[in-house]
């Protein structure tokens, strides 16, 4: 069982390896759009996929002034696409050009992003045809994939720090919940005390107090006597 373990965790390693190594790694890519594969370039970010279109949008507003939307369904699969249409004077052309980005989850955490373009539906940028402009797209990937990582960074800080301030919120629940059992424990413990102490008195009171219903009943018994010896006396004078 152990040497299985060992073996799966061996064929499995290259692979996780090899996703690492890929992140943040700008890279050409193809991608289906307008009923062709149209040549992109795309990078590996760690963050779930609508986390990494909301920066994506933010980047290129910020560093481009490009507003990215939705709205558009020509990709095929899971993929969700932006895009910005006919945007002159970018760092791309002179000319106007149309941009389209598209994401890919690739698990929870990572996502792809691939960014492609072109002067219009029919003149999209290639490494072969317009070779200036899709390195100058490539740049544009490069820029935005070291400020994903410093995002990612920064999100998974905030996350630790709302964990660690989870923890300590915790820590102090748990600290007043012991001092409020050990202040009732300690209230309890002068009840008992207390209680202990009335007991004693009670039990000194029931003493007392039995010793005096046997002196109780004795003079009872000399008064009844007594009285019985007055009723005799007393019938005796009646009678004469």
């Amino acid at each position: 069982m152990l040497k299985s373990c060992i073996l799966l965790l061996l064929t499995c390693l290259p692979g996780l390896v090899a996703a690492q190594t890929d992140l943040y790694l700008v890279k050409t890519g193809q991608l289906p759009y307008a009923g062709r594969t149209q040549p992109s370039v795309n990078v590996v970010i760690e963050s779930p996929v609508n986390d990494a279109r909301d920066f994506f949008q933010s980047f290129m507003k910020d560093n481009y002034r490009m507003s990215f939307k939705g709205g558009l369904g020509g990709l095929l699969g899971k993929n969700s696409i932006l895009s910005v249409k006919q945007v002159p004077g970018t760092a791309i052309s002179s000319r106007a050009v149309d941009l389209y980005t598209a994401f890919t989850a690739l698990t929870d955490s990572t996502t792809e992003v691939a960014l492609f373009g072109g002067f219009g539906e029919k003149t999209f940028f290639s490494p072969d045809l317009t070779s200036v402009e899709f390195k100058r797209m490539q740049a544009m990937l490069e820029r935005f994939a070291p400020a994903a990582r410093a995002n990612a960074y920064r999100q998974q800080v905030t996350v630790a720090e709302a964990k660690v301030s989870a923890i300590d919120k915790e820590k102090d629940k748990l600290n007043k919940a012991m001092q409020s059992a050990r202040d009732n424990t300690a209230a309890n413990l002068r009840r008992i005390d207390e209680l202990l102490r009335q007991n004693q008195n009670n039990a000194q009171l029931l003493r007392q107090d039995s010793t005096q219903l046997v002196g109780n009943a004795q003079l009872r018994e000399v008064s009844q006597a007594q009285l019985e010896r007055r009723r005799e006396r007393l019938s005796t004078v009646d009678h004469k």
